[in-house]
């Protein structure tokens, strides 16, 4: 794949304000509605940050591809694509259950026990749960949040701090303290947990010379295997 290298000036300050305008409409459409009770706010919410992400790409002549967004144009590249994703979930899941979880529970951090509560109006209706699945999870979690995040957060990012091995590197904890702050209806645990993913999924997008498709796939994966799990043990969380 062929990336766009940044001529912009480190530290340039109005990129900081590209991306608060972002997410201050991301924040303010998902409390509208939450107040309203919208099923799906937060995928809704990050689909609006992407419509004003790609406004703003616009001006500077920018283009998702050049962000990682491209679909795989044959069968061989299919087919490296989802072993890629494949072996992303299993690195999270290595990482996660085996470091991640152990650390979290050692100093007594754990999700909120309500923290389900929110996915009970689709327990015991199948057709509710497959329009979630794939509305939600796949259409506004897997695909949205991995353009919004590690599309075109990271990469503003680095244009902020540098396009070299430092600049990258706190671009990857910044944007991981983001997407792990953006969950803290999970608790503390939550937000630390979500946040260890951003960061083991963006050091995989650099990995893979920042293709989008392959972590698309395993954000769906692995959301779609939890909210199963969620549905098959009636709420509970395994």
């Amino acid at each position: 794949m062929n990336t766009k290298i940044s001529n912009t000036k480190p530290y340039n300050f109005k990129i900081v304000l590209e991306i608060a305008v972002v997410f201050t409409i991301i924040l303010s459409m998902k409390h509208f509605l939450d107040y309203f009770n919208i099923i799906g706010a937060g995928s809704i919410s990050i689909w609006c940050g992407i419509i004003i992400a790609t406004l703003f790409m616009k001006q500077k002549r920018m283009k998702w591809k050049e962000f990682g967004f491209l679909l795989p144009h044959n069968f061989k590249e299919w087919k490296k694509n989802i072993l890629l994703a494949i072996l992303s979930v299993v690195i999270v899941a290595v990482v996660m259950g085996l470091l991640v979880k152990p650390l979290l529970e050692s100093f007594g951090l754990t999700n909120p026990a309500d923290v389900a509560d929110r996915f009970s109006f689709f327990l015991g209706k199948p057709i509710v749960f497959i329009s979630y699945l794939i509305g939600v999870i796949w259409f506004g979690a897997a695909l949205g949040e991995e353009l919004l995040f590690r599309g075109y957060l990271l990469n503003r990012l680095i244009d902020f701090t540098g396009n070299n091995k430092h600049g990258i590197l706190l671009a990857l904890l910044i944007h991981s303290v983001i997407f792990g702050s953006l969950h803290i209806y999970q608790g503390i645990a939550g937000v630390i947990a979500t946040g260890c993913i951003a960061l083991i999924f963006g050091s995989i997008y650099f990995m893979i010379k920042r293709k989008l498709f392959p972590l698309i796939i395993a954000h769906g994966i692995i959301n779609s295997m939890s909210l199963i799990g969620l549905y098959l043990n009636d709420g509970v969380i395994v």
